[in-house]
């Protein structure tokens, strides 16, 4: 299993930012900050495979491998899972998986046989080990059985099929989208304190619990950080670079205008 997307000493959350700029610089800044893992968005924002490839080796190196770099892919087709997992990305994460038979498809493509039927050829994954010596067998035969394979429960077909879903073989972890669940329930926004809506959290919290597989969601500031922690989430992806840096450079320049006025005193 991904120990990194599992709770941490003291059951805290792990924490990962979003990545969405396609930029190594961004992605190099980000990493140095302290996250324990960071989200490349390949589903909503126009990444190409070589910039998601550039900005994982990256993630590693910039971190020292503190940081563990996972890619959204766009969609469930196979060229995308493959070349999110042969550039060396610690793990996947699936939008839309809506029922298990659709989970074991993903696994088809993401593992090497005999569980699965992945292609092998991960000669650009060897250089986001931060093994020198590491060679693309070592990838085989011991790397690629801690890769990541997490599908995303965002609507109420999936809901409804969650313990099919998780109960796969070979899924790592799940998590709930949550945005386009609520859409797909009839509620708006991002989070929310509908009986139904806290009652879908808890049943996938609890299958996962109970299959021994860690669970993460979206959350966003303090309030959703400490909600989502007490419901037993083991992994968290907070906003990314947009908002910090818009949010950093409303500080800066409040900062700032507070200083003058301050020398007009």
């Amino acid at each position: 299993m991904a120990s990194f997307l599992s709770s941490k000493p003291g059951g805290d959350p792990a924490l990962g930012c979003t990545l969405g700029f396609g930029t190594p610089f961004s992605a190099q800044l980000m990493a140095r900050v302290g996250y324990d893992w960071a989200l490349i968005d390949m589903e909503h924002n126009p990444l190409s495979a070589r910039e998601a490839g550039l900005m994982t080796h990256v993630i590693v190196s910039a971190s020292a491998g503190k940081c563990r770099p996972i890619i959204r892919v766009p969609s469930h087709g196979v060229e995308w899972i493959k070349w999110a997992l042969d550039c060396g990305s610690h793990g996947i994460l699936v939008p839309m998986v809506k029922s298990g038979t659709e989970a074991e498809e993903l696994v088809q493509r993401a593992v090497y046989p005999p569980r699965g039927q992945r292609s092998f050829g991960p000669s650009v994954a060897v250089f986001a080990d931060l093994d020198s010596a590491a060679t693309a067998m070592k990838y085989r035969t011991q790397t690629s059985k801690t890769v990541a394979l997490i599908p995303m429960i965002e609507s109420v077909e999936g809901l409804d099929n969650a313990e099919a879903i998780c109960s796969v073989d070979g899924v790592t972890a799940v998590f709930i989208g949550p945005v386009d669940l609520r859409f797909s329930m009839g509620f708006t926004g991002g989070d929310g304190n509908e009986e139904a809506y806290l009652a879908a959290l808890k049943k996938i919290v609890t299958i996962c619990k109970r299959l021994n597989k860690p669970v993460g969601t979206f959350a966003v500031g303090e309030e959703e950080c400490r909600k989502r922690t007490k419901e037993g989430f083991n992994f968290l992806l907070l906003p990314g670079e947009t908002v910090v840096l818009v949010a950093g450079a409303k500080a800066s320049l409040t900062d700032a205008l507070k200083g003058i006025k301050g020398a007009k005193l």
